[in-house]
């Protein structure tokens, strides 16, 4: 009985947490709302960083998916179920190497780690027929992105052999007729993977924010009410609001990120028309 015990445990604390944290088609709304909010120029947006209206249209798909990458760390996330044997391979892989769901891959450093790790992919070029000299690795990873959003937002059905299809021929279509684009790639998995920490700081299970820091509070705290909730026994720090996974609260600000992502876009759109006739004129 121990020993079954010992070997199931591990299991259903990562299933555990895993409940813990958002939805993966929240992660993925919310990065798509928040690249807007940065990226634009519209009455809602922060225009922080902004640029060309196709740049913000095509980010906010690809951030989508980039807002999923801290997840890769779980065994049975979208990602992992993104690409049969070989996602589900690179999920224990990025699970083993991180310590575990929720652990590595959802600190600060993350951000960090990913944003490098986009540059680096971004030095690796080659040439390809009809397409010319491209980056590849940047253009493999924009391929992976656009596959994990339409996966999480159920964009694509008809199986994996589909799915990857529709993200190559969009991906393709990207490289084509717009590969300068592939600048911002870099900014948008930051944007995503920070957006993501975010979404699962505010929930109950919350984040090993200083990993591979993770200070316990003293025990005379564990007791106290609302604190226990924010510096949690096990290191964890979190403010959630939200409460667990798929709680109403949680419901009710995808309902509004979905609107304020489709405004944007609707936004966008009318710029990129507008540019359009002007050219045109």
């Amino acid at each position: 009985m121990c020993g079954i015990v010992g070997v199931c445990c591990p299991v259903l604390l990562l299933d555990a947490a895993h409940t813990l944290g958002m939805m993966g088609k929240h992660h993925a709304v919310s990065g798509a709302a928040a690249w807007i909010a940065v990226t634009a120029t519209g009455p809602l947006a922060l225009g922080s960083n902004p640029l060309p209206p196709l740049a913000v249209i095509i980010g906010a798909g690809v951030t989508a998916g980039a807002a999923l990458l801290p997840d890769v760390d779980q065994h049975n996330g979208t990602i992992a179920h993104s690409g049969g044997l070989v996602t589900k391979a690179v999920a224990s892989v990025a699970q083993g190497a991180s310590g575990g769901h929720r652990h590595g891959l959802h600190g600060i450093l993350a951000i960090v780690g990913f944003y490098l790790a986009t540059t680096w992919l971004a030095g690796f070029s080659g040439d390809v027929p009809f397409l010319g000299t491209i980056p590849i690795g940047s253009a493999l990873l924009l391929l992976a992105l656009v596959a994990f959003a339409l996966k999480a937002l159920k964009l694509s059905k008809g199986g994996i052999v589909k799915l990857w299809l529709s993200a190559f021929a969009l991906t393709v279509g990207l490289l084509a007729f717009a590969p300068e684009q592939l600048e911002w790639l870099p900014l948008s998995v930051m944007v995503g993977v920070a957006t993501h920490l975010v979404g699962d700081f505010i929930t109950t299970g919350g984040l090993p924010l200083f990993w591979p820091w993770v200070p316990k509070p003293p025990k005379v705290l564990h007791a106290v009410p609302v604190i226990n909730r924010i510096w949690q026994p096990n290191g964890y720090m979190a403010v959630p609001v939200l409460g667990n996974t798929g709680s109403a609260r949680e419901w009710v600000l995808f309902v509004v990120l979905s609107g304020y992502t489709l405004a944007g876009l609707l936004g966008e759109g009318a710029h990129l028309v507008g540019q359009s006739f002007s050219w045109w004129g």
